[in-house]
């Protein structure tokens, strides 16, 4: 009966050590499966975590680009505003063209500006050729009465005299062009007169 249960024993530790050897194998294939799947698993993690920031970076950038066309669009526009607004004062208003017309025209017919001048002083006009001398008018002037003043113009080839009333131009011919000769002002200190006087072409 020993003999028999000893023989049985014999036979039953080939059995027992192949399932023991299975149950090695399958246990490292099982550790050797976790541990790749942990890997595996975390691998992937960072790889959706790497997608995710990827994903809000391009949206952040996104909208950084909205805001930067916004920007852009307002930008346009104020400087769209800017040049309507410098072409406006810029253009010359239709007032403001016959202002600058008058006074062109003015400036080009005007010879002598207005200017003070005292009494026998002699003053020069047309770049010197002419020379201008005023007086009181008097009665051996043979002037009108209510005249205020008498001029001489004198040039190197002739001598006109003309009598000068307040506000009221006299014309004279110099050089074959027709001019006229204004008396705007009289300003008197004790025996001293002085006249306001200007001369411009006749149109």
């Amino acid at each position: 009966m020993l003999i028999e249960e000893t023989k049985k024993t014999r036979s039953m530790r080939p059995i027992a050590l192949l399932v023991c050897f299975v149950c090695l194998i399958g246990l490292s294939a099982s550790v050797t499966y976790l541990i790749a799947h942990v890997k595996y698993q975390r691998q992937l993690d960072n790889k959706n975590q790497e997608v995710e920031t990827i994903q809000k970076n391009n949206k952040d950038l996104a909208d950084q680009n909205i805001e930067l066309r916004n920007s852009l669009q307002k930008l346009e526009d104020e400087y769209s505003k800017l040049n309507a607004q410098l072409s406006e004062i810029q253009a010359p208003k239709p007032d403001q063209q016959t202002s600058e017309q008058k006074n062109t025209s003015f400036e080009e017919t005007v010879v002598l500006k207005p200017t003070w001048v005292s009494s026998g002083e002699t003053t020069p006009a047309f770049d010197g050729n002419l020379r201008i001398v005023l007086n009181k008018a008097s009665d051996k002037d043979e002037c009108q009465k209510d005249s205020a003043a008498v001029t001489y113009l004198i040039s190197d080839s002739d001598k006109k005299k003309l009598c000068l009333r307040t506000g009221k131009p006299e014309n004279f011919t110099y050089q074959g062009k027709n001019y006229l000769f204004n008396l705007s002002g009289i300003a008197a200190q004790a025996s001293v007169y002085r006249y306001c006087i200007s001369i411009s072409l006749e149109q």
